[in-house]
């Protein structure tokens, strides 16, 4: 049975439900509700319901079949005139939810439609990671035959709930992962090897010369990405596509202790900041980098990292920020997290659709990049709708509240522009021939590097530089494959 389209809106005494089913017979179509629950069933379709608040079908029901559309809208009374039904929009949280079991609330579990994994013996991964047997066992993973060696001890993806064995999987996807067997690594050390890895790849070069162009600079720095511009709609709806998408998600219920609720929490912050830069330097335009800039900006993509502080993971955006797209710049960094703040205040709704937007590019892409829908993005549409808007709202104030200094950042930033600008003022010349130079060093093509006359040019080449390209020339770390090849 396949699950129609569907939209439900309501005043103070109705509900109305509104069911995209074309090529149904109508003398076929069953219709019932009782209570919060309706169901809609004209074959090949089939929709259940559950409602946030309880309906009767009675005389004033009303109902109609557009043919030309294909489409059922019905009518219903409220059991209880004036209640207000909260998260009518919110497609999948409202097909055929399960009662949830009454568990342990020490356990953390993930319930969906088909079953209940019970992890109850790893169930709080964050305080296993550093014990001492888990650390003897991976070591004597490693060192054992191929038989043996991939023992699953790490968990990873939303939640940190995946259990399955990585194996060869960031082989086949060399241009995703940093972090190649996060099954193998303990949580709480990833955010450790990841600012290790981002110290290596830091280029001050890169950093510098976009500190110093300002003019390359000023269209983004000050650009308003679509949803701060007046023309945007007060009152946010889901579109044909977007409602598709939702309503064939499948509904799970996620029990998460307090601390991986707000790991989770922060992960969103950590996906929809790249998300952000991704808008403002393509100036709301996507690109063909765009599925790359999210996934590398993001250290819950690239190396599964989960934060338990809020300034954590707004410090780890802007190392991100600094180190590998095309263009790295402080003020801009600071302005794509006053774009995630203002994203926040439009709305839970609209922050979906933020998602379904990375869902939508990770699919279309070429580089399999909807491995990631699989490990994170799904989950997140589906948690999403969940969540109370307190709860975001909540989360926007706390990144509001938070100002990140260079000097957060542990790449000596304020150091590096003392020197250059005292080098500026002394050898002007000096100074822009060897950002000239650098610049023109860029390779477009991860392999190919260019003639050796062409160092010699000015500014004329310096736009050929890639964003998925960085400067460094550390070859030799395993852990990334987009490491420069010069």
């Amino acid at each position: 049975m396949l699950t129609p389209r569907f939209q439900l809106s309501q005043d103070d005494n109705h509900v109305y439900i509104n069911v995209h089913a074309p090529y149904t017979n109508i003398g076929e179509t069953e219709i019932d509700v009782d209570g919060e629950n309706f169901l809609f069933v004209s074959s090949p379709y089939f929709l259940r319901l559950c409602l946030p608040g309880r309906i009767v079908e009675n005389d004033h029901s009303k109902g109609s079949y557009i043919c030309d559309s294909g489409d059922f809208h019905l009518a219903f009374d409220k059991e209880n005139p004036g209640e207000h039904f909260e998260n009518l929009d919110m497609i999948t949280s409202l097909l055929s939810p399960r009662e949830i079991p009454n568990l342990n609330h020490d356990l953390v579990e993930m319930l969906d439609d088909d079953s209940i994994t019970d992890n109850s013996d790893n169930s709080d991964n964050s305080d296993h990671t550093d014990n001492t047997d888990n650390s003897d066992n991976s070591e004597k993973d490693e060192q054992s035959d191929d038989s043996t060696a991939h023992i699953i001890a790490y968990p990873y993806g939303f939640g940190n709930k995946l259990k399955v064995e990585f194996g060869d999987v960031s082989g086949e996807f060399p241009q995703i992962f940093e972090l190649k067997h996060p099954d193998r690594v303990p949580i709480s050390q990833r955010n450790e090897l990841r600012i290790k890895h981002e110290n290596r790849k830091f280029s001050c070069d890169h950093y510098l010369a976009d500190f110093f162009d300002e003019e390359l600079l000023e269209p983004y720095v000050n650009f308003t990405v679509y949803w701060n511009r007046p023309e945007f709609p007060l009152v946010i709806e889901f579109t044909g596509d977007e409602i598709g998408l939702l309503k064939d998600l499948p509904n799970r219920h996620y029990l998460l202790s307090n601390s991986e609720y707000k790991q989770v929490m922060l992960g969103l912050v950590d996906i929809l900041y790249a998300f952000c830069y991704d808008k403002r330097t393509t100036q709301n335009e996507s690109s063909v980098e765009s599925s790359w800039t999210i996934n590398k900006l993001s250290s819950t993509l690239s190396w599964f990292c989960v934060f338990d502080e809020t300034k954590e993971v707004l410090i780890a955006c802007y190392r991100r920020a600094l180190i590998y797209p095309i263009f790295r710049n402080f003020d801009l960094c600071k302005n794509v997290k006053d774009d995630l703040i203002s994203m926040f205040k439009k709305g839970k709704k609209f922050v979906l659709q933020c998602l379904i937007n990375i869902y939508t590019l990770f699919n279309s892409c070429n580089d399999a990049r909807y491995i990631l829908n699989q490990l994170y993005i799904k989950d997140y549409l589906i948690f999403l709708q969940q969540c109370r808007p307190e709860e975001l709202d909540e989360l926007c104030n706390n990144i509001a509240n938070i100002e990140i200094t260079k000097a957060d950042l542990e790449l000596e930033l304020d150091e590096l522009e003392e020197a250059a600008k005292l080098v500026d003022h002394e050898h002007p010349d000096v100074v822009q021939n060897e950002l000239a130079c650098e610049l023109a060093s860029l390779s477009l093509v991860p392999g190919l590097k260019k003639p050796s006359q062409l160092m010699e040019e000015t500014d004329e080449d310096s736009e050929s530089s890639d964003s998925s390209s960085d400067s460094s020339s550390d070859s030799s770390d395993t852990l990334d494959s987009d490491d420069d090849p010069s």
